[in-house]
């Protein structure tokens, strides 16, 4: 009897751990570029893992010797359209040294390419990049 309550407490282990892995939910947001709104966003991931070979999307932190900061964003979507901004507001700066290799940017930019807006988000749903 304590045989059969350990072999079934053992599958029930099993069977709980196995729809374990496949728990959560999983977003990936492939690049995607409005050009009458100025906006780009997307995750790294997404980009990354697309068969394409054509989607990217990045953003960059610079800092000079002579204590200048700045920042860029950049992405390309699928149909090869490409936009760049860039700029030296601390704020921005400080969101894009927050990207890591996981995450969600979503960026704006003005008639001038300078970006005006930038947005970083860190969540499990957003899938990894895969090598």
């Amino acid at each position: 009897m304590k045989k059969m309550h350990a072999v079934l407490g053992c599958a029930v282990a099993a069977i709980l751990a196995g729809s374990a892995a496949w728990a959560g939910s999983k977003y990936g947001y492939p690049v995607f570029i409005d050009l009458t709104q100025k906006k780009a966003y997307g995750t790294l991931g997404a980009a990354r893992n697309s068969t394409d070979a054509v989607q990217l999307i990045s953003c960059d932190a610079h800092a000079y010797k002579d204590g200048t900061r700045r920042m860029s964003c950049s992405a390309k979507n699928t149909s090869g359209t490409y936009v760049y901004c860039t700029s030296t507001v601390a704020g921005l700066v400080d969101s894009a040294r927050s990207i890591s290799g996981d995450s969600f940017i979503y960026f704006e930019w003005d008639t001038n390419g300078e970006c005006t807006y930038l947005g970083v988000g860190h969540s499990s749903e957003y899938a990894p990049k895969q090598l």
